[in-house]
């Protein structure tokens, strides 16, 4: 199967969310990512249509009142129709990016331009003054194909095939491997910081993610404005700005921003800030001041500081300039350099580096390299070489299967199953001889595992839970599983970098000796209309045993007690409308044999089979995601997809629980 799907339609979007980044602050090298200079300016997205382009800031307000001269007649780009992603920046006298020449020539700065219709504009001298550069890093759509599932390296190729030259569009190059180096350059030059990209990334309209990092050189924050406090003198009537920044879907206030505006921006502001004032803070922890007025939180500011105090406040902080295009939503506590998410890589402990360039999944060269391999030998694929042994040994008999079965679907899956495995723990079912034979669960990283395998140490107060992972990050690594006949997969609900805050909360319907399948749909359907009505987006997918699952992706913000409570509520009033079907005994002899609701799964260590991980039946099955609408079709079994139908689903349907990791959500109260 192709590493990626190209869908073809003939109807391109208006617009696509942009994709965002998570905030890092440490520099690293890795031959799986891409690096791009951070551009101090504007995110703006043009759509092409019949050469004329239509361009949208981040949060689809017309781009076009801060940059006429972009907008209209497309003829940078060689497409009948075209979406692509960059920032425009100004450039000083050198060629460097200014956020303050920006300003000047958006006019921004102006008494409230950002907003008002009739404030101002730059003038057309102003504007030829100030070199402007639309530095274009992603395509997003072209010519009747969205490439939003093409790895990230070949989207910039595209783009850089289809980009003509042009005085204003230029494509923004990158830099690989070698992030550390050029972050170093970055900074010595005085520059905003650095983006790494994994080059097999996907585009996630609308989606935080952390296939992107943002990595500052400078101390600079983006602030929500929520009230302001008079001065004295010249700047009797504004005499500094109170912030905030959003922290798990609030609001929190972040201190004061009072030097560096001009009369005219002061003037701005406070236009802007009267025409919103509303009489209670709009922070969950509004500061004790007097004579402070309040105000929405609708402007979004940049701010430059020394450092974050003990209690969260930004220290010194200047004045940089306004950020119309930014959605106040977005705004959230960026790490300083030095500080934040370790890189991607810090948490393994491997000896050695990993070499070249990663494709997804097994190239046909590849797949064909390994049906000519012997009974034992070894396999170049993705760049690395694994040992591979007792290839033709039978590990499901009564279908034919054999281990090299195993292995090649682990490898032509990789595309769906690796995003569900990465910066997760893994924890493993080995069957040596099968499911007929012994098993043996594997949470502790064997000693002969390769040194390229990524890893992940969990330090936990009890010593018999401290472990080190192996984490699945590579298609090499899917192949070294499939060779210890790791069948079953199992990751962590939560991440590596906060293991004790889930990303999903797991409804499982655990089917008792008694219970059907039809009675487990009975309860799907009972779920869906429950989690329908709640407006919570979900996911399901048969177990490839006897149960089904429903993921509920959520924001890493809870806690595991809380996503439990969550779930055993939901759960109990499901389960309230078919008590002939459903026990809340939790021993096995006293439920009668009836079905189990089990929100006990939402705990920490406590692990999933991973969306397209074989199960160890005798058919070879796999755990399937499905759509809502399957839980009505007849022929529905949790069993029905198997290792060799499973790659025709997916040509077929596609990748059903993309969701499940690209949308992240509140739980609603119950």
């Amino acid at each position: 199967m192709p590493s990626h799907r190209t869908a073809a339609t003939t109807l391109m979007p208006d617009f696509v969310p942009p994709m965002l980044a998570t905030g890092g602050s440490r520099p690293f090298s890795d031959p799986g990512w891409l690096f791009e200079l951070k551009w101090d300016g504007y995110r703006v997205e043009a759509v092409v249509r019949e050469g004329r382009a239509r361009i949208w800031t981040r949060n689809r307000l017309d781009a076009a009142r801060y940059f006429p001269d972009l907008a209209g007649a497309a003829p940078w780009i060689e497409a009948h129709e075209a979406i692509v992603d960059g920032e425009v920046v100004a450039l000083d006298e050198h060629g460097r990016p200014s956020f303050s020449l920006l300003q000047d020539r958006t006019g921004v700065r102006g008494p409230g331009a950002a907003r008002d219709p009739d404030a101002p504009r730059p003038t057309a001298d102003v504007r030829a003054a100030i070199a402007l550069a639309y530095q274009v890093f992603d395509l997003l759509w072209l010519d009747g194909h969205s490439l939003l599932n093409e790895p990230l390296v070949e989207r910039k190729a595209r783009l850089k095939e289809v980009l003509r030259d042009d005085p204003m569009v230029r494509y923004a190059a990158h830099v690989e491997t070698d992030g550390e180096a050029f972050f170093a350059a970055i900074k010595e030059q005085g520059l905003e910081g650095l983006m790494a990209k994994r080059r097999d990334s996907r585009y996630e309209p609308g989606r935080r993610s952390r296939d992107w990092l943002k990595l500052k050189a400078r101390r600079e924050q983006e602030l929500v404005v929520g009230g302001w406090e008079p001065g004295l003198g010249s700047h009797a009537e504004l005499g500094s700005l109170l912030v905030g920044v959003h922290e798990r879907g609030e609001l929190r206030y972040a201190g004061e921003v009072g030097s560096g505006m001009d009369g005219r921006t002061r003037a701005g502001l406070l236009k802007r800030m009267r025409a919103a004032e509303r009489t209670d803070p709009p922070f969950v922890n509004p500061p004790r001041l007097r004579n402070v007025h309040w105000t929405e939180p609708g402007i979004v500011i940049r701010a430059e500081f020394t450092d974050w105090t003990s209690d969260d406040l930004v220290r010194q902080s200047t004045f940089k300039g306004l950020d119309p295009t930014k959605d106040p939503r977005d705004v959230v506590r960026e790490p300083l350099p030095g500080e934040g998410p370790t890189p991607p890589r810090a948490t393994a402990v491997g000896k050695a580096p990993r070499a070249g360039s990663k494709p997804q999944a097994a190239t046909p060269a590849e797949l064909a390299a390994l049906e000519a391999l012997p009974n034992a030998g070894t396999w170049s694929i993705g760049g690395r070489t694994v040992n591979l042994t007792n290839l033709d040994k039978p590990l499901f008999p009564a279908v034919g299967l054999t281990k090299r079965d195993l292995v090649r679907y682990y490898v032509t899956v990789a595309p769906v199953l690796l995003p569900h495995l990465r910066e997760r723990g893994l924890t493993l079912d080995r069957w040596p001889d099968g499911p007929d034979g012994p098993h043996f669960w594997h949470k502790e990283i064997p000693t002969y595992a390769p040194d390229w395998v990524g890893r992940w140490h969990y330090e936990s107060s009890e010593p018999d839970q401290s472990h080190t992972y192996i984490v699945a990050d590579e298609v090499a690594t899917l192949a070294f599983l499939a060779n210890q006949a790791a069948i079953d997969l199992h990751p962590w609900t939560s991440r590596t970098d906060a293991p004790h805050r889930p990303t999903y909360a797991l409804i499982d319907i655990d089917p008792g000796p008694r219970t059907t399948f039809d009675e487990v749909l009975v309860i799907a359907r009972l779920y869906r209309t429950a989690l329908d009505h709640l407006g919570v987006r979900a996911y399901p997918k048969v177990t490839g045993k006897r149960g089904l699952q429903i993921w509920v992706p959520v924001e890493p913000r809870y806690e595991f007690r809380e996503t439990a409570a969550w779930v055993e509520r939901l759960s109990r009033a499901v389960g309230a409308t078919v008590p002939e079907l459903v026990s809340w005994q939790w021993s096995v002899k006293g439920r009668g044999g009836l079905a189990r609701l089990d929100y006990t799964q939402n705990a920490s260590n406590k692990t999933l089979v991973a969306p397209y991980a074989v199960r160890p039946l005798a058919n070879a099955p796999v755990s399937a995601p499905i759509t809502w609408a399957e839980l009505d079709e007849p022929d529905l079994r949790p069993d029905r997809w198997t290792i060799p139908t499973m790659p025709a689903r997916l040509a077929a349907v596609g990748e059903l629980f993309d969701g499940a990791l690209t949308y992240d959500q509140v739980l609603p109260e119950l």
